[in-house]
């Protein structure tokens, strides 16, 4: 018999023997007392003893036939799993084991539970006071339950439990077996294996062309010597190996356990790169892609590539580390470095001619909401396209759009009135063969039309935000170049390669100038030396800086709502204004927009947020200097952009709620 079985018998004799003495005590007692006083009539004594006898009789029977039913459904309780064929199995099963009622009062246990809990007695007790992190209710009320994860004194668990129906004399009733696996040697070994896996890094030099060429050659040595001193330090303080396999890129592996002090660090090689000084007037920048969450090296190096294409979607100057979470960010604080070389541009214009002579019919489509830059490159790729004699059309919501001025002249030509199509009209004209190409986006989920986009599966992507997590795939061409100030100066320069240029209308000209004057706030951020280049080729074509500005010129009522913005904000850490528009306009997005592109004229606001409603949305607008990374503080919002504008959309919240989520997505970005 089990201990806990005897230790169960012990307890109910030694009560019933309680019981018995305690009868004869007081049985004794009582004797003595009457016997003195009632001496002279013995009678009135025998009768009260002979009453006593059999009360206490009675109440005897009673408490042993209880005691009795109670031993008996504890044997019950067991016999369920003490069969005579699987007795022995039960008692000397290796793995801890408990059985409980229906409401978590222990019946039975194992010596290996004992073990477990280091408790000699149990019985009575309930389970969830035993194990207070243990969901007991999941066994006792599932029909199937899913076996839960356990960890109970520096050891870990799998808990498999079921309830089983047990027949007794009263009718039927539940009993729940519950059983622990250890699992703590083998979570041990999978941690051991997980900390030998291999976390590859790729590592690129982002502006090495550009370093050394404002380096004199005297000092390329040297330079390089401490490009490579800085990598191979950050490599030995992981204990990892490294190769340099071409002039800007590295391949670095290290253990994974070694990996994680220079991860929780958050690369600091990031800054150190930054202060190698020999004669270089442009600082050195690396970006970096990690993959270490897959078994094989061959798959964490596809990760590792992966995460360093997002890197340099983003605008270089981080870390990307590719996991099963997902991406993660690091650093990402500077601006990005022009590329002087138009070899990419030239490429992607002679695939794209080649793409147009395959295609039967051909779309464009950007953003929804369309602004200047998103228009002005979708004209600039209607007209090369309709100059290669390809049939196009410009998929684009002419109610919905900040550009109504600009489109109302647009679609006074007769060309355009004819080729700028909703979606109902785009579907239908769709063909098995065609063409898609989006602009000024590179996120499925912003594009103006989303069903055109699942239908279709040639597709060309040109675009000049920094890359995100939603990011559109599988493109049989893509042109993305986080650098470059605007879509209008990529499609201005495919165009140029294609000698499209006489076929270009000054309005044409101007839109696509307009769209470069939009993104670049009149030419004063992210701008170099080819946003320039394109805009002087535009203005030969016919681009009016007048008739631009004009464009983009505010009324009387949308100018003092800009003013009562600006006037209302409040700052935040110092360096950083956020204002609330809480009026209602139809050019909302267009007011915040300028509201924080104004405050930065403000002397010590490095960044700016402006928040209004729109509808039952909650629209944000940053604007930064570049000291302040924007775009990594909205992408915490569910937005994007670059360091210097960006901007996001909270769905159904509340002006002040969104205002203190603003405000924590900037402590974590930046102060974090």
């Amino acid at each position: 018999m089990n201990r806990g079985f005897k230790g169960l018998r012990r307890r109910m004799f030694a009560e019933d023997g309680l019981w018995l003495v305690l009868g004869f005590l007081v049985f004794g007692v009582l004797t003595l007392v009457f016997a003195e006083k009632y001496q002279k009539d013995l009678r009135i004594l025998a009768v009260l003893e002979m009453v006593f006898a059999v009360v206490s009789c009675v109440v005897g029977v009673f408490v042993a036939r209880r005691k009795k039913q109670v031993l008996l459904e504890r044997l019950e309780s067991f016999s369920f799993c003490t069969e005579a064929a699987t007795r022995a199995a039960v008692l000397t099963f290796p793995a801890p084991m408990v059985v409980t009622d229906a409401e978590g009062v222990v019946t039975w246990y194992n010596a290996r539970f004992q073990l477990m809990l280091n408790r000699e007695e149990m019985f009575g007790e309930h389970l969830q006071d035993l194990c207070p992190e243990l969901q007991f209710s999941i066994f006792a009320e599932d029909t199937d339950p899913v076996p839960q994860n356990f960890s109970y004194r520096d050891k870990d668990y799998l808990v498999t439990g079921k309830t089983i129906p047990v027949l007794r004399q009263a009718g039927e009733t539940r009993l729940v077996g519950i059983y622990f696996t250890d699992l703590s040697e083998k979570k041990q070994l999978e941690k051991k294996l997980a900390d030998q896996k291999t976390v590859v890094c790729s590592l690129m030099i982002d502006n090495y062309d550009e370093v050394f060429k404002g380096t004199q050659n005297t000092n390329h040595g040297s330079l390089i010597a401490e490009i490579e001193h800085c990598v191979n330090s950050w490599v030995e303080k992981g204990e990892g190996v490294s190769v340099r396999y071409e002039r800007d890129k590295f391949l670095i592996l290290f253990e994974a356990e070694k990996f994680r002090p220079l991860w929780e660090e958050k690369f600091p090689i990031l800054n150190q790169a930054k202060e190698i000084s020999q004669g270089n007037r442009i600082p050195v920048t690396f970006s970096i892609g990690v993959g270490q969450s897959k078994d094989t090296l061959r798959e964490n190096e596809a990760l590792a590539d992966a995460a360093l294409d997002m890197a340099l979607g983003r605008g270089g100057d981080q870390v990307v580390v590719k996991s099963d979470v997902g991406f993660q960010f690091y650093g990402a604080k500077g601006r990005e470095v022009e590329k002087s070389t138009r070899v990419k541009a030239r490429v992607v214009a002679h695939g794209l001619r080649d793409l147009a002579e395959q295609a039967e019919r051909i779309f464009i489509m950007g953003h929804s909401n369309a602004d200047a830059d998103s228009l002005g490159a979708s004209v600039g790729l209607f007209r090369i396209l309709r100059s290669l004699g390809a049939d196009v059309y410009i998929a684009l919501d002419r109610e919905r759009n900040h550009v109504q001025l600009s489109l109302k002249e647009l679609l006074c030509q007769e060309e355009y009135s004819q080729r700028i199509v909703g979606e109902e009209r785009a579907l239908d004209l769709l063909k098995e063969n065609s063409l898609l190409i989006v602009v000024d986006t590179h996120r499925p989920s912003i594009v103006e039309y989303p069903n055109l986009l699942n239908r279709c599966e040639n597709m060309v992507l040109i675009d000049h935000h920094r890359r995100s997590e939603d990011f559109l795939e599988h493109t049989v061409l893509s042109y993305h170049e986080p650098y470059v100030s605007s879509s209008c100066e990529m499609v201005t320069e495919i165009l140029q390669y294609l000698d499209c240029d006489k076929y270009l209308a000054p309005y044409e000209a101007e839109l696509l100038y307009s769209g470069i004057y939009l993104d670049t706030k009149g030419f004063t951020f992210k701008t170099g030396t080819r946003t320039f280049d394109a805009a002087s080729y535009l203005r030969k074509r016919g681009a009016d800086p007048i008739n631009v500005r004009r464009i983009f010129s505010n009324d009387m009522e949308l100018y003092l709502q800009k003013s009562r913005i600006i006037s209302s904000a409040k700052i935040y850490r110092d360096n950083i204004a956020i204002a609330l528009c809480t009026e209602k306009s139809k050019d909302t997005q267009l007011v915040v927009a300028q509201a924080a592109d104004d405050l930065l004229n403000i002397r010590g606001i490095e960044a700016a947020f402006v928040l209004a409603e729109a509808g039952n949305r909650i629209v944000i607008s940053g604007r930064s200097l570049g000291t302040v990374n924007v775009q990594v503080v909205l992408e915490k919002l569910g937005g994007g952009g670059h360091i210097t504008i960006a901007g996001a959309q909270l769905q159904s919240e509340r002006l002040d709620q969104a205002e203190e989520d603003l405000k924590a997505a900037i402590d974590e970005a930046i102060f974090g």
